[in-house]
C-alpha cells in the first residue's frame, strides 16, 4: 500500500508533515510506503534539518514526488483544480486517479479537495453526491461519524439515505461497529420536528433495511453514544463540527485557567496531572485524536487532515488512511449502494 501525502497545504507545512510521516512509519504496516508530496529540495533540507541524516539513509519506505506550487485557502477551488497543475495537491489527486497511490492525504484547501475529488478521482457511479465525514469524541470514548460537515449545502432525500448508508459502512469496516445506530439532526427527538425535507428524510431512513435508524436527535445529544451515524446537511453539519472543535478547545483553556487560579487548586492539579486524569481527559476531548475527515463516495480513499494539523495529528491520519483502505469501503459502498 503507498499513501500519498500532500505536505505543502497545511497552516504548518511541510515541516510537521515530514516529521509525522517519518515518525508515523513505525505505526503502519511494513508494507505501507509512503510519497511525500511537494516541493523536493525543501523537503530534502528539512530532513537534513531536523535528523541531520539525508532521507535514503532513515528509511527506503518514504519516496519524495516534487511539485513545483501549491494550492493555497485563497485560491478559489476550481479554478486552482483547473488550472495549477504542478500544485501539490493536483499531483497527488493524478497520482491517486492513475493508481500510483492507494489514498490521499492533504491539509490544504477544504473546497480544493472536494472538487479534486469530484473532477479528478471521480464520483462512484450510482453515488448522487459525496460527502465530508468527520469523527468526533462520545462519552464511551468510541466516537461517531458526523456528515455531511460542509460539501453539500443543500441536499436531497436521496443523499440523507446515502450518506447514512456509506457512513454505515465506514463504521462497520473500519471501526468494527455492528449495525451501527443513525441519528438524523433536528431541532427535537420527535418525528414531526423540522422542516418538510427531514421530516420525510426521517420516514426515508426507517424505511432502510440495511440502516439501523435511531431517530430524530437533537445536537446536545450526539455525544452520548446513542448513536455511532449522525446525519445532516452540510450547512448545519458544518456549523456542529465547528462548534463541537469550538467547544472542546474553551473547555481545555478554561480547565486550565481554573486548575491554576489559587494555590488548593494548583495542588489538586498537581494531583491530577500526577493521576494522569488531565492528560486522558484532554485527549478524549481533542477531535484531531479521532483523524480527519473522510470524502465518502469518491473513487478512492480521501482524507483531509486539520490545517493546523502538527506531526502527532499526521501520524493518526495515516493510519486512518492505512485502515480506509484496509477495511475497502470504497469497493463496498459499489457493491451494496452504487448497484441499487
Amino acid at each position: 500500500m503507498n499513501i500519498l501525502l500532500d505536505t505543502m497545504g497545511g497552516d504548518n507545512s511541510p515541516d510537521e508533515f515530514i516529521k509525522g510521516a517519518i515518525e508515523g512509519l513505525d505505526g503502519l504496516e511494513k508494507t505501507t510506503t509512503i510519497t511525500l508530496i511537494g516541493d523536493e529540495n525543501i523537503i530534502k533540507q528539512k530532513i537534513k534539518e531536523f535528523y541531520n541524516k539525508d532521507l535514503e539513509e532513515i528509511t527506503d519506505r518514504i519516496t519524495i514526488k516534487h511539485a513545483s506550487d501549491v494550492i493555497t485557502n485563497h485560491d478559489v477551488p476550481t479554478e486552482a483544480i483547473k488550472n495549477k497543475k504542478d500544485a501539490s495537491m493536483n499531483i497527488g489527486f493524478d497520482l491517486l486517479k492513475q493508481g500510483e497511490g492507494d489514498s490521499f492525504i492533504s491539509a490544504g484547501n477544504t473546497g480544493a479537495i472536494l472538487v479534486g475529488g469530484l473532477l479528478k478521482v471521480g464520483r462512484i457511479k450510482g453515488i448522487d453526491r459525496p460527502a465530508l465525514c468527520a469523527l468526533l469524541p462520545t462519552i464511551d470514548g468510541q466516537g461517531f461519524m458526523l456528515l455531511d460537515c460542509g460539501a453539500n449545502t443543500n441536499c436531497k432525500l436521496i443523499n440523507f439515505v446515502q450518506f447514512a448508508q456509506m457512513a454505515t459502512i465506514y463504521m462497520e469496516n473500519v471501526l468494527e461497529m455492528e449495525n451501527p445506530a443513525v441519528g438524523l439532526l433536528n431541532i427535537g427527538s420527535e418525528e414531526e420536528k423540522g422542516t418538510e425535507l427531514l421530516k420525510e428524510a426521517n420516514k426515508a431512513l426507517k424505511e432502510q433495511e440495511d440502516i439501523n435508524f435511531y431517530g430524530n436527535i437533537e445536537g446536545r445529544y450526539m455525544f452520548d453514544g446513542d448513536v455511532r451515524i449522525v446525519v445532516t446537511e452540510g450547512f448545519s453539519g458544518n456549523i456542529a463540527l465547528k462548534t463541537a472543535e469550538g467547544i472542546g478547545l474553551t473547555l481545555s483553556k478554561m480547565l486550565k485557567e481554573e486548575l491554576t487560579k489559587k494555590t488548593l487548586s494548583k495542588i489538586g492539579a498537581g494531583i491530577l496531572k500526577a493521576s494522569g486524569a488531565i492528560t486522558t481527559l484532554k485527549k478524549r476531548m481533542d477531535y484531531s485524536e479521532y483523524g480527519g475527515a473522510l470524502l465518502l463516495g469518491v473513487e478512492k480513499p480521501i482524507i483531509k487532515c486539520h490545517g493546523s494539523g502538527k506531526a502527532k495529528d499526521v501520524k493518526i491520519v495515516l493510519k486512518q488512511a492505512e485502515d480506509f483502505v484496509n477495511g475497502k469501503v470504497v469497493d463496498a459502498i459499489k457493491e451494496r449502494i452504487a448497484k441499487k
